[in-house]
């Protein structure tokens, strides 16, 4: 039976809007890095985190009563701690640290490397077998991260940038911290949808950041001006928020190929906005080896 035009227009519309969709998260998840940067010199790392996932908390709450999202059950709790832990305080606490000594460009890259520490965690802990080309993939990856981390131009006399050297690192962590939420996040799809998942794990992470918080206190809350609560705003109810539910949502309306690579475009993003608001210039060494990061994390996660 041929399907009448209205449902072909349809379905092409439908799919159009997914990837504006997409694009419109990639466009807030790259800019967020230039966002974190321009809190830092005002509100600490920790308390960023904090401040930005209760507002995150606030907005998903809302929208899981009003959707009549199913409930978490109690033996599922464990999984959901660990998933808030790893994917919202421990990422977060590693990346706004890191970004206190990295640029907005060199974040982005690296936390672009996920899916390559899925791959080895799903070797180690799941057990699933890597092809040659995801180890080439792999060891490719981890070469652009050496290149973008020292950046050639201070390699004259072997004299490293030390605390450049330090954030990136804290940045590639973190980007272990967003593998391993990944991999759990996986398991708990079986059971739950993307918003019950993501709302239980943000209130749990949310939680575990007031003792890091704490950590800077004394801290003015009155302090903060009226820039610095529209870009906690901004990443806390479009970045951990809406941009959560439509990645979620295109996750079943387009292929999972098509949606990843969408992530490739988040350090060009980056660097735009970097470019643009904090007159950051990425470095020869940092577009060579952020490129070559992403083809070897396209081939790793293949």
């Amino acid at each position: 039976m041929q399907l009448p035009k209205q449902y072909h227009r349809y379905q092409k519309s439908s799919q159009l809007l997914c990837h504006l969709s997409l694009l419109f998260t990639i466009i807030i998840w790259g800019s967020s890095f230039v966002s974190i940067k321009v809190l830092l010199p005002q509100v600490p790392a920790n308390t960023i985190a904090l401040l930005r996932f209760i507002i995150a908390s606030v907005g998903l709450g809302l929208f899981f009563i009003v959707t009549k999202q199913p409930r978490l059950q109690k033996h599922d709790l464990a999984g959901i701690m660990l998933s808030g832990l790893s994917g919202v305080t421990i990422f977060s606490v590693l990346q706004n640290q890191g970004l206190r000594y990295a640029g907005a460009a060199d974040a982005a890259i690296f936390i672009a490397m996920s899916p390559v520490f899925i791959t080895l965690l799903s070797c180690i802990l799941l057990k699933d077998r890597i092809s040659k080309l995801q180890t080439i993939g792999i060891f490719i990856a981890f070469a652009g991260s050496i290149m973008v981390a020292v950046d050639g131009a201070s390699l004259n006399n072997f004299e490293f940038d030390r605390m450049r050297l330090y954030g990136d690192l804290l940045i590639l962590l973190s980007s272990l911290a967003w593998a391993v939420f990944s991999i759990k996040l996986k398991k708990l799809l079986t059971c739950y949808p993307p918003v019950t998942i993501m709302t239980y794990s943000v209130f749990v992470g949310t939680v575990f950041l007031i003792p890091f918080s704490l950590l800077e206190a004394p801290f003015d809350l009155a302090a903060v001006g009226t820039v610095e609560w529209l870009n906690l705003i901004y990443l806390g109810l479009l970045a951990s928020g809406l941009g959560n539910l439509i990645w979620n949502s295109a996750l079943g309306k387009v292929s999972t190929v098509t949606v990843g690579a969408y992530l490739y475009l988040s350090p060009v993003v980056a660097a735009f906005t970097a470019l643009l608001f904090l007159n950051e210039i990425p470095g020869l060494y940092t577009i060579l080896g952020g490129s070559v990061i992403l083809t070897g994390t396209f081939f790793a996660s293949k």
